[in-house]
């Protein structure tokens, strides 16, 4: 496709859904699930027998409730720890079709899951991602810079931006914005909070003047809270409030399944801003437990791209996600596939009477949109969780600026213990670190039994030599 008729092909798509109803684009997407599932139930060797353990008929599934309702739900244990990639690739896929191979993080146990891509696969990949970043930063109209700061391996083609794969390396990210940022109207960054933490700090040790350029960021890998986009945004010189500005936005894939299979828009920032400031807004729009675990973040998703469930629900709706490609070609047809996170749908009313509630006039977006809670693992004994920390951890600019990002929950529900790390050259100041770092959880948590610690650099011995190539482990029920 050419650039001209690519760029027409998202001003289409962009008034499409100016058009469109979640409700509307749902219906549309089950349409295709029992096309997807037919398919794997015909190609896959591996979920021919899953299915044939559960003892599901696959010509008994005519309905994608029979599909919900009848089929196994699947997860990295019993799809990539049991079989091979050869058992799971479908068989309508040539092994010499198949252009690029991602493996997930491994940070949730288990070995390492796959993904697969063909060279036909490949082909719209450039325009998918053209497209996700023309929705959420008007790339069409603003010559833009993405440098991406993910690890290695995880890379992004273009037909609309200039793409600089930089990979962790906080050095040549600067110099790329010195040298050549003057060159575009926009910079997109894009990384993992705690390496753009350590992006940040060394732009200030160097005196990079980000005031200058219109920035964005795209923060994958795990999820964040209104503190650190704060943190960020004070920094790079965004006001994430002022729709002209530039955007702050989180984007969550699966290695196995995809790239930003979910991802904020400025509408669902503005959403989640307004739950932060006003508590009673987030307990009538989430039910009375969300009123003591911090705020969601709110995400968009494709329902043309993939089925969305949600199951295992607590009183409140919030349950384990589950997802299902639905995309014909998927060499690794995953059906129902549960992801360790847990969610929960927000309804178009509950949208509409909280977009009223922000300002009159604001409307909600056009996608359907999900409450992502985080991973199950980050959940605390006690009720707590992780990302409560990660909020005391920013909620002083000034405090977080001495220390590095990284810290480590572990204990039980009777006394946790949290050991942050300091940055290098804050060693003089640990004692008085931790005295802050202990009010700003307390306000957080009040009445949990604490102890916080607050360690030199090269002392803290959780991931001592932090390379950003994986993912940081922040909690431990124990010492293993």
């Amino acid at each position: 496709m050419s650039p001209l008729l690519a760029r027409l092909a998202r001003q289409l798509i962009r008034w499409r859904l100016a058009g469109s109803s979640p409700a509307s684009l749902i219906a549309l997407g089950e349409g295709k699930l029992l096309k997807s599932f037919h398919r794997a139930a015909r190609c896959s060797p591996a979920y021919r027998i899953l299915l044939a353990e559960a003892g599901v008929d696959p010509t008994a599934i005519r309905t994608p409730q029979d599909f919900r309702d009848q089929c196994p739900v699947l997860d990295k244990a019993t799809t990539f720890k049991r079989f091979g990639a050869r058992e799971l690739l479908a068989d309508d896929i040539k092994t010499s079709n198949l252009a690029s191979v991602l493996t997930s993080s491994g940070h949730g146990g288990g070995g390492f899951a796959l993904g697969l891509s063909t060279r036909a696969q490949l082909k719209d990949t450039a325009f998918t991602i053209d497209l996700g970043l023309d929705l959420a930063f008007d790339t069409d109209r603003r010559r833009t810079l993405l440098i991406n700061c993910l690890p290695m391996g995880v890379t992004f083609q273009s037909d609309a931006v200039c793409v600089a794969n930089v990979s962790v390396r906080e050095d040549m990210a600067c110099a790329l914005v010195n040298q050549v940022g003057d060159m575009f109207e926009q910079i997109v960054l894009c990384g993992d909070p705690l390496f753009l933490k350590k992006l940040c700090d060394h732009s200030q040790d160097i005196g990079v003047d980000w005031r200058r350029h219109r920035l964005n960021v795209i923060v994958g890998e795990e999820t964040f809270t209104e503190s650190f986009r704060d943190y960020l945004a004070g920094v790079l010189g965004i006001d994430p409030d002022d729709p002209r500005s530039g955007m702050i936005g989180s984007s969550m894939g699966v290695g196995e399944l995809g790239l930003n299979l979910f991802n904020e828009t400025r509408e669902t920032v503005a959403l989640r801003r307004a739950c932060a400031r006003d508590p009673q807004l987030r307990e009538r729009l989430l039910g009375p437990t969300s009123a003591s675990m911090p705020v969601p973040t709110f995400m968009v998703y494709s329902p043309l791209r993939t089925s969305v469930e949600i199951l295992y629900t607590d009183d409140d709706g919030n349950g384990d996600l589950v997802v299902t490609l639905l995309d014909p070609i998927v060499p690794l047809p995953l059906m129902r596939y549960q992801t360790g996170d847990r969610a929960s749908f927000v309804s178009p009313t509950q949208l509409k009477q909280l977009a009223e509630a922000i300002a009159p006039g604001f409307l909600p977006p056009a996608l359907p949109v999900i409450a992502l809670h985080g991973r199950s693992k980050d959940q605390l004994p006690g009720g707590g969780h992780v990302d409560t920390f990660k909020e005391a951890l920013y909620g002083s600019p000034a405090i977080a600026r001495q220390l590095s990002g990284a810290h480590r929950i572990s204990g039980a529900a009777n006394e946790l213990c949290w050991q942050v790390q300091a940055a290098r050259g804050a060693e003089r100041n640990l004692p008085e670190l931790a005295s802050r770092l202990g009010q700003e959880i307390a306000s957080r948590l009040p009445g949990s039994p604490l102890t916080v610690t607050c360690m030199a650099y090269d002392e803290f011995p959780h991931g001592k030599t932090i390379d950003y190539e994986r993912k940081f482990v922040y909690w431990l029920p124990s010492e293993q």
